[in-house]
Parts: C-alpha cells; structure tokens; sequence
C-alpha cells in the first residue's frame, strides 16, 4: 500500500509539473497577439476547447453520457470560474499592466490554494509549511518589488489602467482558487471519472458558455483586431486559439485532474508554481532577453519552495480523504 501511495504521488507530481509547463503558454500567446481584445483571445481559446472537447464526446460512448447528465451543473459552473471568467481577467491583466506583473499575481494561487487548503483538509502539519511557503512568498515578492520599481517594468501605460489591470488579475486569483479547490474536493469524491472524461465535459460547458456571449462580444466590436502592422493576421490567431484550446485547455486541464486526484489541494496549489516560472521563461526567451538576475533568484526561492511541499511527508493518507469528502466547497 505505501509503494502503491508512493506511485501514486510521483504521478501526481509529474501530471501537474506538465500541466504547469503547458499552462504556462497562456501568458506567452497573448503576448504574440498584440491588436486581439482580451475577449476575442478568451473567445478563440474556449471555442477551440468546446470544439475538441465535442469531437471526443461524440466518440466518448455512454461512459460520457453518464457523467455529463449526473455532473452538468458542476461542469458548468468550473467552466465559468475555472476558465472563461478567470482567463478573460488574466488576459485584460496582460494587456494593461504587463505579462510579467500578470504572472506574478496569478503566482499567489499555489499560495492561496496551499494554505486554503491546508486548513480545510489538514494534509499537512502547519509548521511543516512554514519554510516553503516563506520561500515562494520571498520569492514572488522579489519579483514583484523589481517589476514595479520598474527595474523590470515592461508595459507604459497609465497608472488608472494598470490598476484596472491589477484588479482583474486579483479577480482571477479567487476564481481559481475556488475552482482549484472545489475540483479537487469533486475528484475524491468520485474516484470514478477519468481526468480526461472530466475535461472533456468542462469544455462542453466551457464551449456553450462562450457561444452564449459570442453575439454580445461580436456586437460589441471585440472579435475585430485593431488595424495595425502589429497586429497578426486571422489565421495565426486561429492557430493560437487551437494551440490555447486543444494543448493548453484540454490536455493541460487533463493533466491537472490526474494531479488533483492523487495529491492533497496543498502539494497540487504549490505545482501551480511550475506555471508562474514557465509562463516568465517563456516570454523572456520569445523577446531574445535574459531577466534581470533579481527575478532570476526569486525564481529559484519559487522552485526551491515548491520541491520542499512535495517531498513532505503527508498526512493526506490519513485525513484528507475523509476532509476532503466533507468540505462544503460547492
């Protein structure tokens, strides 16, 4: 049994290390499609991700029908916290104030999730989370304090609509820790859905969410690019939303659900870590920079912090079950 809880974990572990490295790409492509509304990515991605998820549902047979009509309602509302409303924000963060400053923010949810989790499932001796979580705190504030010195500061724009920017970001960081939380209390208690089945349904209702206010969003100017040489044509901005949709949604949500079944929330926030490093990496090495070495050095007290949370030794065997089956998320 403890060989079996041991694999169970290192799958764990892996599962959501990939799913961070994937997410991560969400900071990046935003980034690459300069003149596309926050909405118009948000749009592109989920129907890209209602698209794929309705193909594999067809060929899903009775197991998917069954989880849909017994679960529809919890879909449904994880579709609207866990991904429209809580990347619609991150995008408007990203496009106001900055991607960096965007992915530091969206760094305090391993933080939040961890000790929300902490304390409502216990997984973890509270002292026993002292260091790490003082490592990534140190570390996100590192990178932070450089960022809004402006030894970093990468986007000029006016103090109002940075902090428009920040609050959306903020938004975004409740919406999913809840979600975050509230799928994992799902998965233990039904041991039974497969992690891809769950996330494919997510994205059937992720996709009829956003074909809802796909009118409003077209009525409203917000799925038409800006004319500019900057901005790139229709069809790389397809081929962004399939890569957001189908790798970044599907697959990396997949990834996750496989985590947050064989993790307690506490470990599973932390790896949302791997996320907030990548989506950094990835847009430095797009621009052909090296980051300053203060972020450098954060980055590494984020990592370090992280690796502490996952090789601890849990008392998820014993406890977090049981919470996890009792906690009154949703």
């Amino acid at each position: 049994m403890e060989d079996s809880g041991r694999r169970g974990h290192l799958i764990g572990a892996g599962a959501g290390t990939a799913a961070g490295l994937i997410w991560g790409l969400a900071f990046l492509l935003p980034v690459l499609l300069p003149g596309w509304s926050p909405v118009a990515v948000t749009v592109g991605r989920y129907l890209a991700y209602g698209a794929v998820s309705v193909v594999l549902f067809a060929f899903g047979g009775r197991a998917l029908w069954r989880l849909l009509r017994r679960h529809w309602q919890v879909a449904l509302a994880f579709a609207m916290a866990g991904n429209v409303l809580y990347y619609l924000l991150l995008v408007l963060g990203i496009q106001l104030v900055g991607a960096p400053v965007t992915d530091i923010v969206i760094g305090c949810i391993p933080v939040t999730v961890a000790l929300a989790g902490n304390a409502l499932y216990g997984a973890y001796r509270w002292r026993s989370l002292i260091l790490p979580v003082t490592l990534v705190a140190a570390g996100l504030a590192l990178v932070n304090v450089l960022e809004l010195s402006g030894a970093a500061a990468t986007e000029d724009r006016p103090p109002g609509l940075k902090l428009l920017g920040l609050l959306a970001v903020f938004g975004a960081v409740i919406l999913w820790t809840w979600y975050g939380l509230a799928n994992a209390r799902f998965l233990t208690r039904h041991p039974d859905v497969p992690g891809a089945g769950w996330s494919t349904v997510i994205g059937l209702g992720t996709g009829a969410i956003t074909l809802v206010g796909l009118p409003v969003a077209a009525l409203t100017g917000q799925l038409t690019p800006s004319p500019s040489e900057r901005t790139p044509s229709l069809a790389a901005f397809a081929v962004a939303a399939l890569v957001l949709g189908i790798v970044v949604s599907w697959a990396a949500t997949g990834l996750w659900n496989v985590a947050s079944a064989r993790l307690s929330p506490t470990a599973a926030g932390m790896l949302i870590n791997v996320e907030t490093v990548a989506g950094f990496t990835y847009i430095y090495v797009a621009r052909g920079e090296w980051p300053p070495l203060g972020q450098v050095a954060g980055f590494a007290l984020i990592l370090i912090g992280v690796l502490q949370v996952v090789r601890l030794p849990a008392m998820e065997s014993r406890t977090t079950g049981g919470r996890l089956r009792r906690a009154a998320l949703l």
